[in-house]
């Protein structure tokens, strides 16, 4: 059944545009009235607002959340030959960009029950040539960074905080994205905060380390020449950068799906928790429920539950109308873009377990309660046939 079929569906944007349309036309037509394009205002407004609601000082527009994990590399300093430390249970934008940025990722295998970084493994994958940890935050639910941070910090090592998928998620009473050195947020139309195109943000308390990302995405402009060629002055180039700006009309979308962020996380947990009442009591052999990382408030992206009978439920779902999706598989150690990295089956069990097991359901917040309902009934008939 094509995605565009499913009567239960990934998401229901155009639903979300209709919610919030004379906010959002009105955003466009000013930027679209002032006829300036690159970053300025918007940029400038959404970056502030961003920065104070994460609790971080400084937050940096971008063109994509891939690219802000680059930039963040690239502006921590990576070099040719630094290993970078990550999971392979991610899609290629959370891993790519160690390769980009002239890192070497090394991958360490995740927690079963939370998906994310297993702290317990970490120590053992750290060398010398180690320059940084990429905590990512899967489907939402922060990793347990406390102890990531710990064992960082006696080896001096930086942690940048993948929250693409995690925006609004809470740590120990800390938004995701103010724990790292710096932190990485995705704005694509489908994640939680989307925009209306590419979009990301890169987020950090460290100045330095925030101009350094600006001026890698603006061309590796000097700060002071970024509106060189709107004063008419020559511009003066610092770095070797890239044309990875978020523009006007991105931020200007954002600033006001930013205002509804919070009711939508809301609904998102709603639905997640529906999802737990109704499923609660089904026996573990068929099927095991997300557990919460300690002391934590995720953002439910998605709800993703685990069975060994995965991909008959997903036929079974998928034959009522109900979208379901199996994450992120084959892992990455093993897709064809790895090979050369020479890892293979069994290289991370855990990893390979979740891939075999795991099932993403629907949170969005466009689902009404019925619907969620739907969802958790036809996955106990599923199981009590």
């Amino acid at each position: 059944m094509s995605r565009h079929q499913f009567a239960i569906p990934r998401s229901r944007l155009a639903q979300q545009y209709d919610s919030i349309q004379s906010e959002v036309d009105e955003a466009i037509a000013r930027v679209v009235r002032r006829a300036v394009f690159t970053p300025d205002v918007e940029v400038k407004a959404f970056e502030g607002e961003f920065a104070r609601y994460v609790g971080v000082r400084h937050a940096v527009g971008v063109s994509s959340g891939g690219t802000a994990v680059m930039l963040a590399l690239r502006g921590l300093g990576i070099e040719p030959g630094d290993k970078v430390i990550s999971v392979p249970n991610v899609d290629i934008p959370a891993s790519g960009p160690i390769a980009h940025a002239g890192g070497h990722v090394v991958w360490t295998d995740v927690d079963p029950c939370t998906y994310n970084l297993d702290p317990q493994g970490l120590e053992s994958k750290i060398t010398p040539k180690t320059r940084a940890i990429v905590a990512v935050h899967m489907f939402g639910n922060p990793a347990d960074m406390d102890p990531i941070m710990e064992i960082a910090g006696r080896h001096g090592i930086p942690v940048v905080e993948d929250a693409a998928l995690a925006p609004g998620a809470t740590y120990r009473g800390r938004k995701v994205g103010s724990i790292g050195d710096v932190a990485c947020f995705s704005c694509n139309p489908n994640k939680i905060l989307g925009a209306f195109g590419q979009a990301g943000v890169v987020v950090t308390n460290d100045t330095g380390l925030a101009q350094c990302v600006r001026v890698l995405s603006n061309y590796g402009l000097h700060p002071s020449s970024m509106d060189a060629s709107d004063r008419g002055v020559a511009a003066e180039y610092v770095r070797e950068g890239f044309n990875a700006a978020m523009d006007e009309l991105q931020a200007a979308v954002l600033r006001v799906k930013f205002r509804h962020l919070d009711e939508w996380l809301w609904r998102r947990r709603e639905n997640a928790r529906v999802y737990r009442e109704m499923l609660a009591d089904l026996e573990p052999q068929h099927l095991l429920l997300p557990q919460d990382t300690p002391e934590s408030e995720p953002a439910y992206r998605v709800f993703t539950i685990r069975s060994p009978q995965r991909d008959q439920l997903r036929v079974h779902l998928s034959a009522l109308g109900i979208w379901t999706s199996s994450g992120y598989v084959p892992p990455l150690h093993l897709q064809p873009v790895y090979r050369h990295l020479g890892y293979g089956p069994g290289s991370f069990p855990q990893t390979e377990l979740v891939a075999r097991e795991s099932l993403c359901l629907p949170t969005i917040p466009e689902l009404s309660r019925q619907e969620v309902e739907r969802v958790g009934e036809a996955i106990r008939r599923f199981f009590q046939a």
